[in-house]
């Protein structure tokens, strides 16, 4: 394990990484992830870190505030530290300068910044599986919650157009570590992944809140795409010559309509209860 010093709010790396973690975006070649759980999921699923930071107060660290180069690990209070290679940066902050550093307001005590995983539409769905797209859609524990739907009902992707980053620390927290286990797109434009999906053999079903056929009439069988619009707005309609189907989804009560999550939610398990009873 390589050599760690634990470093203060000043040190010249912790400034570096103060930079990365504020300007990481949508665009970025890097994401950056809390908890030691969600970091255990991200090298179960294959993810290449770069650099893994902790808290002074998680570690056992000797007198000297320096861990040797052939520890065993035993200083680290956590096991998924052990599991890192030599490759990967490990620094111990002191614990004020890791809260001011973490992105959330009560950090877990482990962050990490590793590559973008990259994932593409599939080339070819077959006749039960399905994909959701989120268009537009701007709160990233939304955007969180439907990967998780998505991981949940089996769906083959989730293509995410405009909107939140789908690895912005609040998405990846909502989604459970599902974002590391199902293929995430970032989609440049409706149209061209509309047309991608549709050319992997997809349907295309959008949503509209009074218009449309019964989400639970037999239309959300598979291979589809589940299109989904913002909070605010739902969908454009100008998408309307790419769309396929339009659903909606009857409400017995007074309620206007349906959190997007909560939509996307009965409508992917529509989608995997039509696909399991063949």
């Amino acid at each position: 394990m390589a050599r760690v010093e634990v470093k203060g709010p000043n040190s010249r790396r912790v400034v570096e990484l103060r930079r990365l973690i504020g300007r990481v975006g949508a665009n970025s070649a890097e994401i950056v992830l809390e908890g030691e759980r969600t970091v255990g999921e991200a090298l179960d699923a294959g993810l290449r870190l770069i650099t893994v930071i902790v808290p002074e107060s998680s570690v056992i660290v000797p007198e000297s505030s320096v861990i040797s180069p052939k520890s065993t690990g035993d200083e680290f209070a956590g096991s998924t530290l052990r599991r890192l290679d030599d490759a990967v940066e490990i620094l111990v902050l002191r614990d004020r300068a890791f809260e001011r550093l973490a992105p959330s307001v009560t950090p877990q005590p482990m962050l990490a910044v590793a590559l973008r995983p990259q994932a593409r539409v599939p080339a070819f769905l077959d006749e039960n599986d399905f994909a959701i797209v989120l268009v537009g859609v701007a709160d990233p524990g939304n955007v969180g919650t439907l990967i998780r739907v998505a991981d949940a009902t089996g769906a083959a992707c989730v293509v995410v157009v405009g909107g939140a980053d789908p690895w912005r620390p609040k998405a990846v927290r909502s989604s459970a570590g599902s974002v590391l286990r199902v293929p995430v797109v970032r989609g440049s434009d409706v149209q061209t992944s509309l047309s991608q999906l549709r050319a992997a053999g997809a349907k295309i079903v959008a949503t509209d809140v009074r218009e449309g056929i019964p989400h639970h009439s037999g239309v959300l069988n598979g291979p589809l795409a589940i299109v989904l619009g913002s909070e605010s707005h739902g969908l454009d309609r100008a998408v309307d010559s790419l769309v396929d189907v339009w659903v909606r989804i009857d409400m017995v009560g007074n309620a206007e309509s349906l959190n997007v999550a909560m939509a996307g939610a009965l409508l992917a398990y529509e989608a995997s209860r039509s696909a399991s009873s063949g």
